[in-house]
């Protein structure tokens, strides 16, 4: 990958990450025995700026989005959206064959 790449794939999952950071609110809505809010948020964030393991910070982005009630902004969807394209993840679902690029 490269460096440019790596540049923008951590902007783009700061700035997603952000969004969620700022919805404290939703931690109300995290289960007992769960990784709590505040911890998930900063174990994210480590991913991201210490350990640069931007494919495991998508992932837990995206469980985290479809688990809680987050509110993402239409910018901040689009940079997820882009940091998957960038990372060239694909599905094998027949409606999204014009985005694989094996």
């Amino acid at each position: 990958m490269k460096k440019q790449d790596q540049a923008e794939i951590e902007r783009r999952l700061l700035q997603v990450l952000c969004e969620l950071q700022r919805q404290e609110d939703v931690a109300s809505n995290y289960p007992p025995g769960a990784l709590p809010f505040a911890d998930e948020m900063r174990q994210i964030e480590e991913y991201i700026k210490l350990a640069g393991e931007y494919e495991i910070a998508y992932e837990t982005l995206v469980a985290t989005i479809s688990t809680h009630p987050y509110i993402l902004s239409g910018k901040a969807a689009i940079s997820l959206l882009e940091v998957a394209l960038i990372l060239g993840y694909k599905t094998g679902r027949k409606e999204d064959e014009m985005f694989d690029r094996r």
